[in-house]
């Protein structure tokens, strides 16, 4: 019975610019989940952090079923399923990074969005995942959200916009009944800046300030509060997400510690 608990066991590895953390599911535990944020040595370089990690963390030395490792990062490219062939993803991302050092570059298929997400991640750090966990899957925070959110809009009337506050940037993602206008990350470090991308977005998609909607999530609290209360001057239908109402019954149960990109990652389905 152990040993089936263990086979069973999955792990899921977050990666952003500053920070990890990490998260185990067991199933058939009383407690399946475990959550933990690595203490990061900042005069160091990620890759260092997640080797130390590797080297030392207790949850990455263990045997799962499925790895998956989640990079938050702004360099992602959409591109249709249609005209998606993967052969040319390096090609599509030096298009859209020209500037970036280099990187790997990986791609999602979102099938029920009908789109691709093209992203790059530091090559040091894809190697170092690989060689611990070689069967490991990489997705990008964006393509969890976008399925995610794409399903959600599906129910009520009107076009919606879902602002998603993380680390020290925001990713907007706009949808008419599923299908995505629009999705974009900005650095934005105040609320102020929150609220200055949003408004400029919605105005740009020609979005309605009486027919549309805004839904707001984060993982600052006091932040997303904030703007959700100053928005509202300007937006007449804007709703601050409640995590346990969007996981309720589901395996996070709402966990108001886990990144909430994250949390789409583990309900997902991918």
């Amino acid at each position: 019975m152990a040993e089936n608990l263990i086979t069973n066991k999955s792990l899921s590895i977050r990666v952003c610019s500053n920070g990890l953390s990490f998260c185990t599911y067991a199933p058939g535990q009383e407690e399946p989940f475990e959550y933990k944020v690595w203490d990061m040595n900042h005069t160091i370089s990620l890759t260092a952090n997640l080797k130390d990690a590797l080297m030392k963390e207790p949850m990455l030395q263990q045997e799962y079923q499925r790895v998956n490792v989640m990079i938050a990062t702004p360099h992602f490219t959409t591109v249709p399923v249609a005209a998606f062939q993967k052969e040319n993803v390096e090609a599509l991302y030096r298009c859209a990074f020209p500037k970036d050092a280099p990187q790997h570059v990986s791609y999602n298929v979102l099938r029920r969005s009908g789109i691709a997400i093209v992203f790059g991640l530091d090559r040091n750090v894809y190697q170092l995942l690989l060689d611990d966990f070689p069967r490991a899957r990489f997705y990008a925070s964006a393509s969890t959200l976008i399925e995610f959110f794409g399903e959600k809009s599906l129910f009520g009337p009107g076009r919606k916009m879902y602002l998603y506050q993380h680390e020290k940037e925001m990713t907007l993602y706009a949808f008419d009944q599923g299908r995505m206008l629009f999705v974009n990350t900005f650095d934005a470090v105040s609320v102020a800046d929150l609220q200055y991308y949003t408004l400029n977005v919605w105005k740009e998609l020609g979005l309605d300030q009486i027919d549309d909607a805004l839904f707001i999530v984060g993982d600052n609290d006091q932040r997303v509060m904030e703007l959700s209360e100053k928005i509202k001057y300007f937006l007449q239908h804007v709703t601050l997400m409640d995590r346990s109402d969007d996981f309720k019954d589901r395996l996070t149960r709402g966990n108001s510690l886990m990144p909430y990109d994250l949390q789409t990652l583990l309900i997902c389905g991918f």
